[in-house]
């Protein structure tokens, strides 16, 4: 019985990574522009150039690729230890967390260039592949933001998650990028929002 309950909180870890993920990249995708202080050079600029050439992410070498996922992974392990809270859901928590990024790369290879354990994976939906991303880069680009599994991205644009992230953070940090909000009534325009805020 004890091996279901880990396996259960596995899946759960898992799924919660996934929508660390896809809130990050929703945020990405929304959130402030390329003049943006900190956030808009260091991660703004690069989901520009991604949504203009969704296959550059593989022309660059994949530990540069993932620096900053796996470095922040660390960071929390190493700080759950030194402050004697590292438990193995935090440490799995955080592993998966990092690997967003590797998943991300993986739907957007040559399929004849993957590993064959990576096309099982997404063959079993377990990874997402794909079929199932490219959904994110057809126009609006406004939907399947989690880039881990193909199971969160139905249940989140059904429920209308990311409308609702929207609806409370677009107003105090706007979205200059997205102009499919503009005709919304709690939109305000980039230029109110440069000072307090999110940027």
């Amino acid at each position: 019985m004890d091996i279901l309950l880990y396996a259960l909180q596995f899946f759960l870890i898992y799924l919660a990574a996934d929508l660390l993920g896809g809130v990050f990249h929703w945020a990405e995708d929304t959130l402030g522009d390329e003049n943006t202080p900190l956030w808009g050079r260091h991660v703004v600029a690069s989901n520009v150039i991604h949504h203009n050439d969704p296959t550059a992410m593989n022309r660059i070498h994949w530990l540069k690729n993932n620096a900053s996922s796996f470095g922040a992974s660390a960071l929390v392990i190493l700080g759950a230890y030194a402050g004697a809270v590292l438990t193995w859901q935090l440490c799995a928590f955080a592993i998966l967390a990092g690997l967003n990024q590797q998943v991300h790369r993986f739907a957007h290879a040559p399929r004849l260039s993957l590993p064959s354990w990576v096309i099982a994976l997404q063959r079993w939906g377990v990874l997402q592949d794909a079929a199932h991303h490219w959904r994110h880069h057809k126009a609006p680009h406004t939907t399947h933001y989690c880039v881990m599994s193909p199971m969160l991205n139905p249940v989140l644009d059904k429920i209308g998650f990311w409308r609702l992230a929207e609806r409370l953070l677009v107003p105090i940090c706007g979205a200059p990028r997205r102009d499919d909000l503009r005709g919304e009534p709690w939109y305000h325009p980039a230029e109110l929002r440069r000072g307090p805020g999110c940027g």
